[in-house]
């Protein structure tokens, strides 16, 4: 897969999000799937499956990682954060379907803490676009970097990749794991083990 641009976040969105062609295209479908719009069953699947995209599976197209996490607050204290199963999702741009799991994000401050809940939101700003699970991971780590002004940062993701779970000759019970450090975390094996002890698993 290529790399994406500097700065920018999983697949770029080159126009804004057309909800009266996105409709269309979902009618077309059912009719290519051999399946009449119907006002039991299938009279409002446009809208529905529309409203999921726009707002739950695309919403991070609409959010700013860095506005989403907010300046925080000064704080000289420099013991890690460690904020563990944070819900994600994003769009596999191959398939179209999505992937699920759980992040695991820590960092070392900088000079300001943030909201646990703000970082949550961050990882929807970052996650819930068409994106792969190693991007995302990447993403999140870089971004408390970038606007946390943290001095190491570390994600690791574990996901349930549809694409991979509906193929061929499968258990339907494969997982994902991805892992990213950036920051003093790259630099120095003691905090990847601080990090990845908090998470109850093996050391490197």
């Amino acid at each position: 897969m290529p790399a994406p641009r500097p700065g920018s976040l999983g697949i770029p969105r080159s126009g804004k999000f057309d909800v009266a062609a996105f409709e269309q295209a979902i009618t077309d479908l059912l009719r290519a799937c051999g399946v009449e719009p119907d006002a039991v069953h299938t009279g409002r699947t446009a809208q529905r499956v529309r409203e999921l995209w726009q707002r739950r599976l695309l919403g991070g197209y609409d959010m700013d990682p860095g506005e989403a996490l907010g300046e925080g607050f000064q704080d000289e204290r420099d013991d890690m954060v460690v904020v563990r199963g944070i819900a994600v999702h994003g769009v596999c741009p191959h398939h179209l379907v999505p992937f699920r799991g759980v992040a695991h994000v820590a960092y070392v401050p900088g000079g300001r803490l943030h909201g646990f809940g703000r970082i949550a939101r961050m990882v929807d700003a970052i996650g819930h676009r068409f994106t792969y699970q190693e991007w995302m991971t990447r993403d999140i780590a870089e971004a408390l970097i970038t606007h946390g002004k943290a001095k190491g940062a570390a994600c690791v993701i574990e996901a349930e990749q549809l694409c991979l779970l509906l193929g061929e000759d499968r258990r339907g019970d494969e997982r994902v794991v991805t892992q990213a450090y950036t920051g003093c975390f790259k630099q120095d094996a003691q905090y990847r083990n601080e990090f990845l002890r908090a998470l109850g698993g093996p050391l490197p």
